[in-house]
């Protein structure tokens, strides 16, 4: 077998390089799981909201509120207060988010029962009091049925919206069957649907039966965003149910839009690949890269293993270049594995691929960082003459050229008392970043990005500062052929 065929078998079995590909391409994936599944451009509001109901028994009026968040699920620790004749009764929501209160001796004989709805809670150790609302009730229901509640966040998917049904029934009885029909509607003249066409037309229908609270969320895609929606609801027999509350028309409630959808950008894209993906691969790949160095060819060379390795037909020259290219290789299909798997789970969430060019330029920056430390190893391998001194010098270039690399020039720019907002620290944190293969990865993120700084909080003309794409490539072939020159050279010339 030829001397690079086998060393790539020999590296690619080896149990350490097998734990650290699968070690670096399920990390990538799960960090890009994560966000690709959580990822959302749409604000979702953090106040919490109250939905109200009511029955009327006898001369008692039980005011029925529900605690909810933007998803519609329960909220507990907030107090619901409402106000009937200058007289206010208050409750405390339980753990199922409901705070009810019964009002004695109310006057059936007005037309329209008035109550004044607030609430109160603690937020960040601070009292916040929600405006007063007017609660109009209609005495001769002596309930409220059935109440929808628009613009419900999706938990699944933050873009769509749905709907809460709130209903509350003689002396707070749970609802009976019921059926929604979610139709497209013209929102600038609802009227000019009946609810019987939009029945007929509805494009998603749910059958709901002994409820009090739940929740709705329609298949919707991206392609109705900008479609606005209603709902009619019919009972067991099949006649339509009447909305009693104030914000919906006779029979039929106006949803709204029940898609948010906006198509990402390849900048959002790249930020979801820069905090997620890349700092995985800025952590693990050095660490392939230097131990899968010291494994196969340093510790080899230390220990005078490679001595009897070259009383085969092979020359230094070869066994050196045969095993750094085997090393490339693993460190190579880590980091193009974990941007295809990467790629591939960010459009399954998002609907979107990165760009060839930002895929390209990604495989590049971590295959020079990996390649780099790879390097180095097989440098200090001819420069040192034991395993334990080895050892030592491989563990302290991850320690210093990569895992405290971001520090380092902070705190020395810091001891010299040069100001962070100045353009010399800028430029210094530049250099800085040349002169590690571990900062090499943070160039490239701000040739992409225009930013700079350990969490991308300055704008940057990257051209200024000598971050363009010659320079950042010449960089990258330094970083890779002069250490690995200078190994070669010392294991063919003076070993």
């Amino acid at each position: 077998m030829r001397p690079i065929a086998y060393e790539i078998r020999r590296t690619l079995t080896s149990k350490f390089v097998i734990i650290m590909i699968v070690a670096i391409v399920g990390l990538a994936s799960l960090l890009a799981y994560e966000n690709g599944s959580t990822f959302s451009s749409v604000n979702v509001p953090t106040t919490p909201e109250l939905t109200t109901g009511y029955y009327i028994s006898g001369q008692n009026l039980t005011m029925v509120g529900y605690f909810h968040d933007a998803y519609g699920s329960p909220i507990t620790h907030i107090t619901a207060y409402y106000e009937y004749n200058s007289s206010v009764y208050s409750s405390s929501a339980n753990k199922l988010g409901f705070a009810n209160v019964t009002i004695p001796s109310i006057s059936t004989a007005k037309t329209t029962i008035t109550v004044l709805v607030n609430y109160s809670y603690d937020r960040f150790r601070q009292a916040v009091s929600s405006a007063q609302s007017a609660y109009y009730i209609d005495p001769v229901m002596s309930y409220s049925g059935l109440t929808i509640e628009n613009a419900i966040f999706n938990p699944t998917n933050r873009s769509n919206l749905g709907m809460l049904a709130f209903y509350v029934g003689p002396n707070g009885s749970v609802a009976p069957p019921t059926t929604l029909y979610i139709s497209p509607i013209n929102v600038s003249n609802p009227a000019s649907s009946s609810p019987q066409s939009l029945k007929n037309n509805s494009a998603f229908s749910y059958s709901l039966s002994n409820f009090v609270v739940k929740t709705v969320f329609p298949k919707v895609t991206a392609a109705d965003k900008g479609v606005n929606y209603s709902v009619v609801a019919t009972n067991a027999s099949g006649s339509f149910i009447t909305f009693t509350t104030s914000s919906d028309a006779g029979y039929v409630g106006v949803l709204g839009p029940l898609s948010l959808y906006t198509k990402l950008t390849q900048s959002d894209l790249q930020s979801l690949v820069f905090s997620g993906t890349s700092e995985i691969l800025g952590f693990l790949i050095p660490i392939l890269a230097i131990f899968a160095a010291y494994l196969t060819y340093g510790k080899d060379r230390t220990t005078g293993v490679l001595e009897s390795v070259l009383k085969r037909p092979i020359t230094r020259g070869q066994i050196i270049f045969s095993r750094f290219i085997s090393n490339s290789v693993a460190i190579v299909g880590a980091v193009a594995l974990s941007m295809v798997f990467s790629d591939l789970i960010i459009n399954h969430y998002l609907g979107s691929y990165l760009s060839p060019y930002f895929d390209a330029y990604f495989v590049w920056t971590y295959v020079v960082e990996g390649l780099a430390f790879l390097a180095l190893v097989y440098m200090f391998s001819h420069l040192v003459k034991s395993q334990g001194a080895l050892l030592g010098a491989a563990i302290g270039i991850f320690v210093v050229w990569d895992l405290f690399w971001t520090i380092i020039p902070i705190a020395i720019l810091s001891a010299l008392g040069i100001s962070s907002n100045s353009n010399t620290y800028l430029t210094a944190e530049i250099i800085f970043n040349y002169a590690s293969p571990a900062g090499y990865g943070s160039l490239v993120q701000s040739l992409l990005t225009g930013k700079i700084g350990l969490i991308s909080s300055t704008t940057i003309n990257p051209g200024l500062f000598g971050i363009t794409t010659p320079l950042l490539i010449a960089a990258g072939i330094l970083w890779m052929a002069v250490p690995f020159g200078i190994a070669y050279w010392l294991a063919v010339r003076r070993d």
